[in-house]
């Protein structure tokens, strides 16, 4: 069938899913794209002043909980519908917009963010399975192809949006997205709701079935998070003490535990069952947990995971400090002035604008990649795309030199394009052949886990290592300068560097040149190689081994 044939023969519910899919991913890209410089910039030019440690907590946890729980939200939306836990999911989403940049201390703006990373992970398998009930053996692979591409166009014109106004507000970034989101709910007139397995009566009062929906959601998540970190450090026990807990007992305990929180309001109105659903979803956490090869593989793919998220945790906060872009500026100053005139500050170009390169090349070049590496064995082409974007990341934050940062990022976005798109295919070769479908779904643990990885990464190694404002701090201590308290990150800045009789960016290449930010190189290269390493001995030795068993 040819590609016109098969595009006619996609149903109206296919592309409505994808435009929410585009809308989604536009109003969160456009935010957090900007989000790292966001939490850490100076307050007098619209930042919050935060510590990279505090910024790593947030972004590594806060998104970290987006990719964890869909597990959850994903069981939810079967049983209750598709449609409704969208308008869940968007009230979500668009209150969080707005209220977020309401808060100004750690706490707060942690606990919105929280509350905006549940809203994603409610949306976040729906679209998904809506592309996968519409879609037939004949139309998967084109529809799944225009799924990516949507998320790709989002992710790049959704910063290039917001950056016009970052400079004015930050509020106005979030403000939006919001509005994007809400552009979601008149789409929701358009989507029919594809068949489900499982389903619930509607209730005659629909308040109180999105009030059911609200309650075992709440419950769900407290439930999922207990039982996933006490099956986490079973894990652990097993492996490192040689500890083994019998299957018929942690059943019996599930089940035990299941049954005593199996509550039911009286009446006809609400009724919140947790048991049968929730055991079903703990079962299968133990079933995974007792796969220690699928384990292993999750832990060397969550490597990879962790040095890609810092293109969004490191590189924008790394390029601000760092690399001076004035002559990217003036290159675009002379041939394509309305980019210099709206994606620049005071002569430098902004950092996301420069890091959203990422999503401009796999836009571009992504089929043409995918064309290339098609007959490779997964394991080949995941290696291969480790080694090379862990080279990209490490080259972008070698340098001050933009043209070789830009260059990095490139190569970065090839070994992306090469690696990313094989893994969910090689956890489908991995997967026993009755467990296929169980497997795929916890095929974002290794994301959960590089992303928190990737928190620590940019917050605490980060700080220690590369942060600008922490090395100035330590060379103001050791000449004994003494400076006034309460000033903003860019005052104490100016005021250091006039008392060291420098210009800013003399004390920047000062900073660089006696403390070394780039070693954080060191860091970034050598988890993504271990994890390239560790990929291949894996392959090579342990499940090679178990398929000729």
């Amino acid at each position: 069938m040819s590609v016109k044939g098969i595009i006619k023969e996609l149903p109206r519910t296919f592309w409505v899913g994808n435009t929410l899919e585009l809308i989604e991913r536009w109003a969160w890209y456009g935010f957090f794209m900007l989000f790292a410089n966001y939490l850490t910039r100076s307050s007098d030019l619209g930042g919050l002043q935060f510590t990279q440690v505090q910024k790593g907590w947030i972004m590594g946890v806060g998104t970290g909980i987006v990719y964890l729980l869909p597990v959850i939200t994903g069981a939810i939306a079967d049983k209750f519908g598709y449609k409704k836990v969208l308008y869940i999911a968007f009230c979500f989403y668009t209150t969080a917009f707005i209220f977020l940049p309401m808060f100004h201390s750690f706490t707060g703006v942690f606990a919105m963010y929280l509350y905006l990373a549940v809203g994603a992970a409610l949306f976040k398998p729906i679209v998904s399975a809506t592309v996968a009930k519409t879609t037939n053996d004949r139309t998967a692979s084109l529809g799944f192809g225009i799924f990516y591409m949507m998320v790709n166009l989002g992710a790049f014109f959704g910063p290039m949006l917001t950056l016009l106004y970052s400079n004015t507000s930050y509020s106005t970034v979030f403000h939006i997205s919001a509005g994007m989101i809400a552009l979601n709910f008149i789409m929701l007139f358009f989507y029919k709701e594809p068949k489900r397995e499982t389903e619930v009566e509607t209730k005659k009062y629909l308040i109180f079935d999105y009030a059911n929906i609200l309650w075992t959601l709440i419950a769900s998540i407290i439930i999922f998070l207990v039982f996933f970190t006490l099956f986490l450090v079973i894990f652990i026990l097993e492996s490192f003490v040689v500890f083994l807990l019998k299957e018929r007992i942690s059943f019996k305990f599930v089940d035990l535990l299941m049954k005593t929180i199996n509550i039911r309001f009286k009446g006809n109105i609400i009724k919140l069952s947790l048991g049968e659903d929730n055991r079903k979803i703990f079962r299968n956490i133990t079933t995974i947990f007792k796969d220690s090869r699928f384990i292993l593989f999750l832990v060397i793919v969550a490597g990879f995971w962790t040095m890609y998220n810092q293109l969004f945790f490191t590189l924008p906060v790394f390029i601000g400090q760092w690399v001076d872009t004035t002559s990217l500026y003036n290159f675009f100053n002379g041939f394509l002035p309305f980019i210099s005139h709206y994606y620049s500050h005071h002569g430098q170009m902004d950092p996301e604008f420069i890091t959203n390169l990422d999503a401009l090349s796999i836009i571009i070049f992504q089929i043409f990649v995918s064309a290339f590496v098609m007959r490779w064995k997964p394991v080949g082409t995941m290696v291969t795309g480790f080694i090379v974007s862990s080279l990209g990341m490490t080259l972008s934050l070698l340098t001050q030199n933009i043209t070789f940062t830009v260059l990095a990022i490139f190569i970065f976005s090839i070994g992306e394009m090469t690696a990313s798109p094989k893994i969910t295919e090689y956890i489908g070769r991995i997967a026993p052949q009755d467990k296929k479908a169980l497997y795929m779904g916890y095929s974002f643990i290794p994301v959960f886990l590089g992303t928190t990885f990737a928190g620590y990464i940019s917050g605490n190694v980060y700080q220690s290592m590369s942060d600008k404002h922490t090395l100035l701090v330590r060379e103001v201590v050791k000449r004994g300068i003494h400076l006034p308290q309460g000033l903003t990150l860019q005052q104490y800045f100016d005021q250091a560097a006039a008392a060291m009789h420098m210009k800013p960016q003399q004390l920047t290449n000062y900073l660089w040149t006696t403390y070394h930010p780039s070693n954080i190189w060191m860091v970034i290269l050598s988890i993504g190689m271990i994890a390239a390493i560790m990929l291949w001995v894996y392959d090579k030795f342990i499940l090679n081994n178990v398929s000729k068993a």
